[in-house]
């Protein structure tokens, strides 16, 4: 009797075993990553972080732009990945399309720099690149008025290699807009015709980035020139954010 019953309890567990080993080779296949970190890269707009993997307006959470972090959870076998964004807190699916492995450059001794210089542009961006070259392909990075980078080496007479803490890593940008001189743009008047000015959390034009409404007359200090958003501190509000620049005149 107790011989039976344990051939039958065997017979049950092996049983057991083989459904689950079915299930699992069932499933579809899925990639975990082990909290890899990437970085965003497109050539305009914003990736978005998302609620569910499909592309849909209303499962945005999210905007990321080129240079922001996120950490890989799981790699989907399809078009989606789940990361955590550590600018918003948050966990959602991106495009994978969008995502570059981040570079494991350290940060430079401070030995062996020249010392940390401002980047200075008129207009647009300076790129960081791979090689000493104007082309678009070795750009790896954008550089706005008031990035800060080190310079390492200055061998070359126009294109000088140096570390941007921005993207933690090292390449070549074009000397003649960097500067020793730390930027002062001072404050900026807010004139709108009606309405207000929004205070953003984000470079683009969405009413879920709005944090503040800024009317004509209210002043800012101007902290960093990026396109056509700028990031500002707005005292009135005791926050920083961005504003479209078309509706600030300087003090």
């Amino acid at each position: 009797m107790g011989q039976a019953t344990l051939t039958s309890g065997m017979r049950k567990l092996i049983a057991g075993g083989v459904v689950a080993l079915l299930f699992l080779l069932l499933l579809p296949a899925v990639a975990f990553a082990a909290d890899e970190d990437y970085t965003v890269s497109v050539e305009k707009g914003y990736l978005a972080l998302r609620t569910a993997p499909e592309m849909q307006a209303e499962n945005e959470i999210g905007s990321l732009y080129t240079g922001d972090k996120v950490v890989v959870r799981e790699k989907g076998a399809g078009q989606y990945w789940w990361v955590y964004a550590p600018k918003y807190g948050k966990e959602g699916y991106v495009n994978k399309d969008f995502l570059k492995p981040s570079p494991e450059h350290e940060a430079p001794s401070s030995t062996s720099a020249y010392g940390d210089y401002w980047v200075k542009v008129d207009k647009g961006y300076l790129a960081l690149r791979t090689a000493p070259d104007f082309v678009r392909e070795n750009e790896i990075g954008q550089l706005y008025t008031g990035d800060i980078v080190s310079v390492l080496d200055k061998t070359n007479d126009k294109y000088w290699w140096v570390y941007s803490p921005k993207y933690g890593r090292e390449g070549y940008v074009d000397m003649n807009f960097l500067t020793t001189e730390a930027p002062n743009y001072g404050d900026y008047e807010v004139k709108v015709q009606k309405g207000y000015l929004a205070l953003r959390t984000a470079p683009a034009f969405d009413d879920d980035n709005i944090i503040g409404q800024l009317n004509t007359g209210d002043v800012v200090a101007l902290k960093e020139k990026r396109g056509k958003y700028w990031w500002v501190y707005a005292p009135k509000l005791g926050k920083e954010g961005y504003v479209d620049s078309s509706f600030l005149v300087k003090r």
